[in-house]
């Protein structure tokens, strides 16, 4: 498929993405991306697994699992948001895709946390392996447990947090490497695994003008891909380290004390809240643990100055295996214990919580600031690069 094609198939993708609880037809879909009807109905379907109205159909469904699951809406509210006008219509389609009427699918998932992985689909999965028959499918289980069979530590922050989370499908050539493809909006990503500077740069050649945004991992040197990225002819810059810290408890001073938040903290947080200027959505994430967004990894902590709530810090824990990591997400301060001392102790504070209960903290940088995670002994584990 050349790359006028391929622009026209996205431009559908993203039109219906955007379009779906609308009276959409074939017509109007092909009308959008510049096809006839029939010839486009036959082309979707041969890039991206579904027919045009499939996907439309999933689309729609796929929208109202997550209003399902993340709200206490009307059933037929959300029937008429994503398109259907009956709640009869929209109970028969639902039935057939999730097995469940959309209440019996409401009540099953009471207390599952919802993930980005349970409303992926393939479809750009499936339209890259199209064009390109030397990739075959490789479940994303299996991705996971590889990298962290083979170094957790070095791929542990990507295995779990991004492709296990997120639903990443996976496709793989005959050498091992992987190439992972997420769908956000209306904007598609793919991450490229690979030990390999040389494959990775062959990867992205490939990806040019198929995906909206490409990004790359690499453990690894940053001059020495950056080198042979520009050997194929490819501008690549680092965007986003991730560093992993894997050392003991930090010396601090007993001036103030951390611990995590609960139901029972919600007077000292609105107080907080008050001053700061926002509660940092922890008034949620204490009262609706299954949100969207919100799973029960997310675990707020409180910095207390003589039973004064004087700062909250964000962490999320992640676990498969018995390997647990633990996001620095940063931290809200009030105004006036803002200064570079406290910012130290409060990340140290949060350090030694994580580390005191099995957890190894992990952050993600783009820029430095009053936090540098090199000087609490992280190590950057994995560079994400940008090719222009």
């Amino acid at each position: 498929m050349n790359t006028e094609t391929q622009n026209l198939i996205s431009k559908a993708i993203s039109y219906i993405r955007s379009s779906y609880a609308d009276d959409l037809t074939i017509a109007d879909v092909a009308d959008h991306a510049g096809f006839c009807t029939d010839y486009f109905n036959r082309l979707f379907r041969a890039r991206t697994g579904f027919t045009v109205m499939e996907y439309v159909r999933f689309t729609r469904l796929s929208r109202a699992a997550v209003l399902l699951r993340s709200t206490s809406r009307d059933i037929t509210d959300i029937a008429f948001e994503c398109g259907y006008e009956t709640h009869e219509s929209f109970t028969r389609a639902f039935g057939s895709l999730y097995g469940r009427s959309p209440s019996e699918y409401r009540s099953y998932y009471e207390n599952v946390p919802l993930t980005y992985a349970d409303i992926a689909d393939k479809t750009n999965a499936v339209r890259f392996l199209h064009d390109h028959p030397a990739f075959h499918p490789v479940d994303t289980a299996v991705v996971v447990d590889e990298l962290l069979q083979k170094d957790a530590i070095r791929y542990g922050i990507n295995a779990i947090v991004m492709y296990e989370y997120n639903g990443t499908q996976f496709v793989s050539d005959k050498d091992g490497s992987y190439i992972g493809m997420d769908t956000f909006g209306n904007s598609v990503y793919a991450d490229i695994v690979s030990d390999d500077p040389a494959k990775i740069a062959e990867y992205v050649r490939l990806l040019r003008g198929f995906a909206e945004g490409t990004s790359f991992s690499l453990p690894g040197e940053e001059a020495d891909v950056v080198r042979t990225m520009g050997e194929y002819g490819i501008l690549a810059e680092p965007s986003v380290c991730w560093w992993m810290y894997r050392g003991d408890i930090l010396p601090h001073t007993p001036e103030f004390t951390l611990r995590p938040l609960t139901v029972d903290d919600l007077p000292a947080v609105k107080a907080f809240a008050a001053e700061y200027g926002s509660d940092w959505k922890v008034c949620e994430s204490l009262t609706q643990r299954d949100v969207y967004h919100n799973a029960r990894g997310d675990e707020p902590l409180g910095i207390y100055d003589n039973g004064e709530l004087i700062a909250i810090f964000r962490t999320m824990i992640y676990g498969k295996y018995g390997f647990r990591i633990g996001e620095l997400e940063g931290a809200a301060v009030l105004s006036r214990y803002k200064n570079a001392a406290f910012t130290r102790e409060a990340y140290t504070l949060a350090i030694n919580h994580l580390v005191g209960n099995g957890v190894m903290p992990f952050c993600c940088t783009q820029e430095e600031g009053d936090f540098n995670p090199a000087d609490y002994g992280f190590d950057v584990v994995n560079i994400v690069y940008t090719a222009k």
